[in-house]
């Protein structure tokens, strides 16, 4: 049953990256409008001939591979809960709270919508720390609950056409993904059967590194949509080294330096990237499977530098732009993989060596 939920959740895994390649496209050919109503498309669940309409194509079929990933999303979850002595009053009623969650917020009662979400991620703690639940059992719920709250900010864009709403849906859609994945690695056999040897002081070193790089790459993430979501037709400069011809410019307009700070913490993550990746090879080496995240790690920087600087040179074309999305999702995956490979208690917990 472990390796059939491990398989289970690498198709979640595959239809998330359609899901987030298809947001994406939405964003980059700005019709993340080109439907007013939420969650209905002009009143109804599929418009006659919607699929021959590309905008429509485009942004109610990234509904609908959305609401694919929730129902499998539901599905890990019930996987999890029916495994440890479900009770019934839990398990029908985390669904229709995250049901009359997404109906309030469809009639824009917010206030009560934000307080049932902060009741809910506390209830989460609350029986996570209180009943011990198991790592799977607290992770799936925990996917639960966030594709509840991403399916509630991306209707918010649509019924207030809010920029920075849309920031919101795009930084938590790729920061689930990595749940997700993290979902994919503690039922995998590397995390039950395999060890981590790690002197004490390389453990430290590990676990700073390593959370580090994944802090600095989420915030490379939120600028970048940041850019995508106030520069959707074209950037504020075409220059690649300097921007609009100087090296630092000021900070208004705010359009001109938010590329100018896209291009240059996106240099300097790549380089952070490249270095821990290198360390992380050998603090793996008693997981050989996981050394290869750190070596794709150590190449797909100079991909994602190279796409960065085609977008700007093609003015931001679809495919172009779609694939240093598709990559920069790769990048923090892989860089939360690594987090959780390093702070896994499962794998690290007795297997310090002193030095």
């Amino acid at each position: 049953m472990t390796r059939a939920f491990h398989r289970y959740s690498l198709f979640t895994l595959a239809v998330g990256v359609v899901l987030i390649w298809w947001g994406a496209a939405v964003t980059t050919e700005d019709v993340g409008l080109a439907v007013p109503d939420w969650p209905l498309c002009y009143g109804k669940i599929n418009p006659e001939g919607w699929y021959k309409v590309p905008a429509l194509l485009l942004e109610h079929g990234h509904r609908w591979i959305a609401t694919t990933i929730g129902f499998l999303v539901l599905g890990m979850y019930y996987w999890q809960f029916a495994k440890f002595r479900p009770g019934l009053i839990e398990g029908v009623g985390i669904v229709l709270c995250c049901a009359g969650f997404l109906k309030l917020i469809e009639m824009k009662v917010l206030g009560v919508a934000a307080f049932i979400a902060i009741l809910g991620f506390a209830w989460l703690i609350l029986k996570w720390y209180s009943q011990r639940w198991p790592l799977l059992r607290g992770l799936t719920t925990l996917a639960l609950l966030l594709v509840v709250l991403q399916a509630a900010f991306g209707g918010l864009r649509v019924l207030k056409m809010s920029d920075p709403l849309g920031v919101t849906h795009g930084t938590l859609g790729q920061v689930f993904y990595c749940l997700l994945v993290f979902i994919a690695f503690a039922s995998s056999r590397t995390w039950t059967e395999g060890r981590l040897v790690l002197s004490p002081k390389a453990a430290a070193q590990a676990r700073f590194w390593t959370l580090t790089l994944f802090l600095c790459v989420f915030g490379q993430l939120v600028l970048g949509a940041s850019l995508r979501h106030t520069q959707r037709t074209h950037l504020a400069a075409s220059d690649i080294l300097t921007t609009k011809g100087q090296w630092l410019p000021p900070t208004s307009p705010p359009d001109v330096f938010l590329l100018f700070a896209h291009k240059y913490w996106g240099f300097f993550v790549a380089l952070l990237i490249i270095f821990v990746a290198v360390r992380a090879r050998v603090w793996l080496i008693t997981l050989p499977r996981m050394r290869l995240a750190a070596t794709l790690l150590m190449f797909l920087p100079t991909v994602q530098v190279a796409l960065g600087i085609f977008v700007i040179l093609t003015g931001k074309s679809f495919w172009v732009t779609n694939f240093h999305v598709l990559n920069g999702l790769a990048l923090i995956a892989l860089s939360s993989l690594l987090v959780a490979t390093f702070w896994g208690d499962r794998l690290t917990r007795g297997e310090e060596v002193e030095e």
